[in-house]
């Protein structure tokens, strides 16, 4: 027997139908995120290093002296 309860919608249309108020870039935003959550859990070395190089580049071009 199919069990139609068990069945995986994407994780947009989900969104959509929970919060329809959601425009289109607040969807984009959502699914970066997701996306970077995702990838921070499967790599969390390689997301540790780049969040790293990120923030020192950052800081070294944004010094306020």
């Amino acid at each position: 027997m199919i069990s139609t309860m068990t069945r995986d919608f994407p994780s947009d249309m989900t969104r959509a139908s929970e919060f329809p108020e959601m425009s289109n870039l607040e969807n984009m935003a959502q699914d970066a995120l997701e996306c970077m959550k995702d990838y921070a859990r499967e790599n969390p070395a390689t997301f540790a290093l780049c969040a790293l190089g990120i923030g020192f580049v950052l800081g070294w071009k944004l010094k306020p002296w």
